[in-house]
């Protein structure tokens, strides 16, 4: 999708009247995420003092948060396979569409600086997709949705210990690799693919679950 650069602008200095900083409309443009949801993930995780990765939806999708639900669970499971297109959005079959969503790869409680904690954010049952995620991750899940414009849909896939879990995607035969977003306890880094993320993760002591391939071999 190419967007004009009128409307570009437009949907930038919307953001800018809101309040939104340079900065956090600039990893917009990186990460496919609204600017409001990044100061809103900045300021949450520097409130409730949290080390927070997800997997970025494509660029274009920044300017559809908001204006369509982000891809939900029963859509993955209905319609199996089925992507979101260039520009970000998820046609499903029946005629509705959805916003490429914001995938939570994992969230840590900072115990001191440079020291985290796992906080566990999947299902108590591995076996089970629907299963309830922990009491403090239901909580930590509620709060932080209630300020975002693309809601989380499901718990974090570091923590998901199935084979169903679908892995990270590299750069193969030039297709596109995952993107990932990180915010810690306030600070933003945008991990243009899995390799930056792995190194993100060692500097932080974080186990990281992938391997070579993009295979998830187990949570450490």
């Amino acid at each position: 999708m190419t967007m004009s650069l009128r409307k570009v602008a437009e949907f930038e200095g919307s953001a800018a009247l809101e309040g939104v900083s340079d900065s956090d409309i600039h990893f917009s443009r990186l990460s496919g995420m609204s600017p409001q949801d990044i100061e809103h993930l900045r300021i949450f995780t520097i409130n409730e003092g949290l080390l927070v990765v997800i997997r970025c939806p494509k660029r274009p999708a920044r300017f559809h948060h908001g204006k369509y639900q982000p891809k939900t669970m029963e859509t993955g499971i209905t319609y199996e396979g089925l992507k979101s297109g260039e520009d970000g959005l998820v046609r499903r079959p029946d005629g509705r569409i959805q916003v490429s969503d914001y995938d939570l790869m994992c969230v840590y409680r900072i115990v001191e600086p440079g020291s985290y904690e796992k906080v566990f954010f999947s299902g108590t049952d591995p076996t089970n997709k629907r299963s309830a995620l922990t009491p403090e991750a239901t909580s930590l899940l509620r709060k932080v949705n209630a300020g975002l414009k693309s809601r989380f849909q499901h718990g974090a896939q570091d923590d998901y210990q199935s084979a169903a879990n679908p892995g990270v995607k590299h750069s193969v035969g030039g297709s596109r690799p995952d993107r990932f977003a990180a915010f810690d306890v306030g600070t933003v880094s945008f991990l243009c693919d899995p390799r930056a993320a792995q190194e993100f993760y060692a500097k932080r002591g974080l186990a990281w679950p992938y391997g070579d391939s993009g295979r998830f071999e187990g949570a450490g």
